[in-house]
């Protein structure tokens, strides 16, 4: 009888300082995205991109995560801590960041390729950008090497940016896309 008193109180303190854990965590709120695969996770914020897997082992998912519903998570180094709808607790172990804001925004940039459509350009720093149709019929003469200046824009369309090629004096509506 006292074994059983004894591993109920362990249970018990063990599942109070898990709930005392998740309470001193500062969640953050973001959306799954599909990952493309069933071993891997995807949150998305304003910000940043997670890719995150179950703990090693695991033979399954450890939770749902539908594309486009909101998900609150904390990240600890190298773990991520997801809630579930049920508000129960999940640890997963973080594969990736990725940064959504560019940060390296002036001139000195210069084109390292250009899509033949004139609609994306990868920079000499790799920074992906997806370029505004309606600027189609410049960008598509725009060539490698050629210099760009890169500025942070008000938002239309979803493009926060402005690319502007500084060797032919045209600029065009960006979004960055980072892989």
């Amino acid at each position: 009888m006292t074994v059983r008193i004894a591993c109920l109180s362990i249970a018990l303190v063990a599942a109070l300082s898990s709930s005392l854990a998740a309470a001193d965590r500062k969640w953050q709120t973001g959306t799954w995205r599909d990952s493309g695969d069933l071993r891997t996770y995807v949150i998305v914020t304003e910000t940043i991109r997670l890719h995150l897997e179950d703990a090693p082992g695991s033979e399954r998912r450890a939770l749902e995560a539908p594309a486009g519903t909101p998900v609150k998570f904390v990240v600890q180094g190298n773990r991520a801590f997801v809630l579930d709808r049920s508000g129960r607790e999940h640890e997963l172990h973080v594969l990736r960041t990725v940064d959504l804001k560019y940060t390296a925004t002036g001139a000195g940039h210069f084109i390292k390729t250009m899509s033949q459509d004139g609609l994306r350009v990868t920079l000499e720093d790799n920074s992906v950008w997806d370029l505004d149709p309606r600027s189609q019929f410049f960008t598509i003469e725009w060539q490698p090497f050629q210099g760009i200046a890169v500025r942070r824009s008000d938002s239309e369309q979803n493009f926060d940016y402005e690319i502007d090629n500084t060797d032919t004096d045209d600029g065009a509506l960006a979004r960055y896309t980072p892989l």
